[in-house]
């Protein structure tokens, strides 16, 4: 027994030490970057441990390393097995939610968020949920571009990194999984990834082909349409019994930069970036010479750091990479760059946290307007990886994540703009298993107005209308309304758009469109009303107190409208009427809307209208309403053309009787002249009283008012004179001073002088000018 028990602790013993070695083997690979290695050997130290913990570390590791080469059902499937072994580490569910939000499962990523909430109550649960929030919302902004497989490109194994040729968009590069060589069965197995090593290929966009046969003459192959031909594989130097994978061009469009891991002195040494010089274009005919030079290294870093993934500016000086070996970085992969110096790379300096996380950031990109792309794990995103790019807002620099399309659940990576435009490639794991290339490209965002002008009186609409539209960017455009009254135009996002619509009938209407913040497509439906000039019009809401004629202040407000119509037509003269229904004694009816007339009419001069384009009348009960289409639209038991006269109104009983009072009850204007020019007195007022600086009144027109007996001492000035009303004369001056007098009237000088000599002087120069004065002398103490 003593010795079963024996065996049985030998057996345990070794069994424990097993597990830790493959478990010490599988950390090693997973260092150097052998990720799928790793994960067959994280797999045994499973397998051949019984301790739960030690079982659901190993199995979170396995996880781990299959995540990194993008085999996310099976890295999924190991933390499964990590919950079932230790329910009790919180890491496991928020990996799972992690992977199964990159599976596009975000009702298992919720399901896993809560339990880790309920189960530890350490926020972080919770921190998951509202990301997925987040996500939703950001997901329902669809982004202005349009995606699709690029099946040309692609095979049934990993096909990523696309770059165009510079100065032909008509040939890509990437690099691609596949075999090498088709026919034969078995590929030599890249210890990171399981899979085959990456090479790099070649296609290009053609319509024909061209070969030569053993005799020297040219054969083509000629298609319908235009097409990319199957990759090819990139043999010559570039080639390796490793791997060949992202790359970039310099701007001579011949010095290709690329990464490999291609042995150095029959050792493995990791990544490095290499350079090759392109020989010549091909120009798609089949030829044995080479097209690629000598390979060398890209002298970055030295000797002992791995590297990849090159990024040139469009300058060439400078290189941007990416690499976790060097110090001063901000953990896991961060982007670098290195800056020409004369005929030598610098020293690396780290791209900054604007850029770096705590993950990855990696595949960086510089597209020929300068701007700077990559792909993180590290920044939020959808899940995996997801594409970036710097942006700019207020003067600074601030990360920007490409929106859905462009981004998914998935690693999303790798991309490269076609030169000249929005559209492009990159690569994607939202297929499935295997990284692919797919297609994108920009869809405009599509902002149209659709405008209508219409009668406001018959509400018909109005054809042969001149539209002058006046966009906050200092765009002008013309239109013309067709026999519909219908006219359109595209516009475009963050703009403001001013319509004004002229017809020789018709007063000139207003609209205003303002596409800012703008994000969908969108049609703009504007209907502009245009008020006849034949016919009075009714300013609706402009209500007085009972028997008196002061503007109450929402009477105010009301008459916004009409200074708005004078201020788009200044050449319109206008008789403003007062109306009042039958109630009461005829002449005091006609008295009180005179005084009603007068009033709107002062207060729009207050408001800076000349006084000469305004013509007050008050016409009492004289001039009963005349209802048409509008009013027999709002009230039904109206016919057009019916005039509402005593007789009419007698008629009438209860709330239809009111109504027909009140709509006589009006204050309308009619327009006069459409020639009017002002003239040198317009801005003055001959109707208006006279007012004096000690009265508060500061300015009249462009005229400043200051009080005569403010000026102290004795002195001499020159009189306009003395008035009851305002003289138009004032506007011939930029200051006027002025005294109250008795009776209402008002004393006007101009000028202060120590001497009479003085103001004989200044007194000669009005009398050339036709101005009346008398020089006079004051003298007012201290």
């Amino acid at each position: 027994m003593k010795f079963f028990l024996i065996i049985c602790g030998v057996l345990v013993g070794m069994m424990g030490c097993s597990s830790k070695y493959y478990m010490r083997r599988g950390d090693r690979m997973a260092e150097t970057g052998r990720f799928y290695k790793a994960g067959s050997k994280y797999e045994k130290a499973y397998h051949k441990t019984k301790s739960k913990d030690f079982q659901a570390l190993a199995a979170i590791k396995a996880g781990q390393v299959n995540q990194n080469v993008n085999r996310l059902k099976e890295a999924y499937n190991w933390l499964r097995k990590a919950e079932r072994a230790n329910p009790q580490i919180p890491e496991i569910y928020l990996k799972v939610a992690q992977l199964a939000v990159m599976n596009d499962d975000t009702a298992t990523a919720r399901e896993y968020y809560r339990k880790q909430e309920a189960l530890f109550g350490d926020g972080k649960g919770n921190d998951g949920l509202y990301y997925l929030e987040q996500v939703d919302n950001d997901l329902r902004e669809q982004g202005r571009y349009r995606i699709a497989l690029k099946r040309e490109f692609n095979s049934r194994y990993s096909d990523f990194a696309p770059v165009y040729v510079p100065g032909d968009t008509t040939r890509v590069l990437l690099a691609s999984t596949r075999k090498p060589d088709p026919r034969k069965k078995r590929i030599k197995t890249d210890p990171v990834t399981g899979e085959g090593y990456s090479h790099i290929y070649g296609t290009r966009y053609v319509q024909e082909i061209r070969s030569t046969d053993k005799q020297g003459k040219v054969k083509v192959k000629r298609f319908k349409e235009p097409r990319w031909l199957q990759p090819e594989l990139q043999k010559d130097s570039i080639y390796s019994n490793r791997s060949e994978g992202v790359m970039c061009f310099a701007p001579d469009g011949r010095t290709l930069y690329f990464t490999s891991s291609r042995m150095i002195k029959e050792s493995q040494v990791g990544t490095r970036i290499y350079k090759v010089i392109r020989q010549a274009a091909n120009s798609g005919e089949e030829t044995e010479k080479k097209e690629w030079g000598s390979v060398s290294l890209a002298g970055i870093c030295g000797d002992s750091v791995s590297i990849g993934h090159p990024a040139l500016t469009p300058d060439g000086l400078r290189l941007y990479f990416v690499t976790d070996q060097l110090p001063g970085g901000f953990g896991g992969k961060d982007i670098w760059y290195v800056d020409r110096l004369e005929e030598k790379w610098g020293q690396p300096q780290n791209a900054g946290e604007l850029i770096n996380t705590a993950g990855d950031e990696m595949f960086p990109y510089v597209r020929e307007n300068g701007e700077f792309y990559f792909a993180s794990n590290g920044h939020y995103g959808f899940g995996g990886l997801d594409l970036y790019k710097v942006g700019n807002v207020a003067g600074k620099e601030v990360i920007v994540h490409l929106p859905a399309p462009l981004n998914s659940f998935a690693d999303d990576f790798g991309i490269a703009f076609k030169p000249g435009t929005e559209d492009g490639l990159l690569t994607s794991g939202r297929s499935g298993r295997n990284d692919h290339i797919y297609r994108f490209s920009f869809i405009p965002q599509q902002l149209k107005i659709n405008l209508l002008t219409v009668n406001t009186v018959t509400e018909l609409p109005i054809a042969k209308v001149n539209v002058t539209v006046t966009a906050d960017n200092g765009e002008v455009s013309y239109l013309e309304t067709d026999s519909l009254g219908r006219a359109e135009m595209e516009v475009v996002s963050d703009c403001e758009y001013v319509f004004v619509t002229d017809h020789p009938r018709f007063l000139k209407g207003k609209g205003l469109v303002s596409t800012y913040r703008e994000k969908a497509d969108r049609l703009y439906e504007l209907q502009i009303g245009m008020q006849p000039i034949e016919k009075p019009i009714v300013i609706p809401n402009i209500y007085f107190d009972v028997a008196k004629w002061e503007l109450r202040p929402e009477a105010r407000q009301n008459l916004e409208e009409l200074l708005t119509i004078l201020e788009d037509n200044p050449n319109i003269t206008i008789e403003l009427s007062a109306h009042t229904d039958m109630v009461g004694n005829d002449e005091a009816n006609r008295i009180l809307s005179e005084h009603r007339a007068r009033a709107v009419v002062d207060y729009l001069i207050g408001k800076g209208v000349y006084w000469d384009r305004l013509e007050a009348k008050g016409y009492g009960e004289t001039q009963p309403r005349q209802i048409n289409e509008k009013d027999a639209h709002e009230y039904p038991f109206f016919k057009v053309g019916e005039v509402v006269n005593e007789r009419f109104v007698g008629r009438l009983r209860g709330e239809q009787r009111e109504t027909a009072l009140q709509l006589n009850r009006r204050i309308e204007f009619k327009v006069l002249r459409t020639n009017y020019k002002p003239g040198p007195n317009s801005l003055f007022n001959p109707n208006q009283m006279a007012v004096a600086a000690e009265e508060g009144t500061k300015k009249i027109g462009e005229t400043q008012l200051r009080e005569l007996r403010a000026v102290k001492g004795r002195f001499f000035t020159l009189q306009l004179g003395v008035f009851k009303n305002v003289p138009a004369v004032l506007n011939q001056f930029r200051v006027v001073f002025t005294e109250k007098l008795s009776h209402g009237v008002v004393r006007y000088c101009t000028g202060v002088y120590d001497t009479r000599e003085e103001a004989q002087q200044a007194a000669a120069a009005l009398k050339q000018k036709g101005i009346g004065y008398l020089i006079k002398e004051f003298e007012f103490s201290h």
